[in-house]
């Protein structure tokens, strides 16, 4: 390992509705009623996220003896020397805010949850981009879980990164992190 860091955010980019509310199952657009109860989510939530993110620079031979090898890996990595492997994570807050309306208010539950979902995205496309401004280009993010990538190398990106010591995230048996909103992910460095 070369480089480590840990990066905190007081705020990103705006939050977008839209998203947010196809994050929720909605199609088009939302109605006043649905746009007045997400604003007042995003208005409550705000306060309870927290953003940050530690990160990893690995060749990509130690990548590989770390995580194993699948075929997305290998495409992803095609032509880089280095990659980096990061966890980024928006905090318990807005859990405890999904699980307090969950059984008295499920709509609006249903939209933290999904303006959770919006948030940990936006945290990662911040997290790239301080990684594009410190590294140069950097390919596309890569999660355990997706393709052929085995969602058993969460374990690696834990051990690696040290995210609970850092980010306070842990991992359970069956590799599901808490808190929820939280991610872990890989890009390569192009060379």
């Amino acid at each position: 390992m070369r480089n480590q860091g840990f990066l905190q955010f007081s705020s990103l980019a705006p939050v977008d509705e839209k998203e947010t509310f196809r994050y929720a199952g909605g199609k088009g657009d939302a109605d006043e009623s649905t746009l007045a109860l997400l604003r007042e989510c995003i208005a409550e939530a705000q306060p309870a996220l927290c953003y940050k993110a530690c990160y990893a620079e690995l060749t990509v031979e130690e990548f590989f003896a770390r995580f194993g090898a699948c075929k997305l890996t290998e495409a992803r990595l095609q032509g880089c020397k280095r990659v980096v492997v990061f966890a980024a994570t928006l905090g318990l807050g807005i859990d405890r805010l999904i699980a307090r309306y969950a059984s008295v208010h499920t709509a609006k539950a249903l939209l933290l949850q999904a303006l959770g979902a919006e948030r940990i995205e936006a945290l990662c496309d911040k997290v790239c981009q301080e990684l594009a401004a410190e590294y140069g280009r950097i390919g596309a993010r890569f999660s355990a879980g997706y393709g052929d990538f085995p969602l058993s190398a969460q374990t690696a990106f834990f051990q690696t990164l040290d995210c609970n010591r850092l980010l306070g995230l842990t991992l359970n048996e069956s590799l599901l992190m808490s808190p929820s909103k939280s991610v872990t992910a890989a890009v390569g460095i192009e060379e």
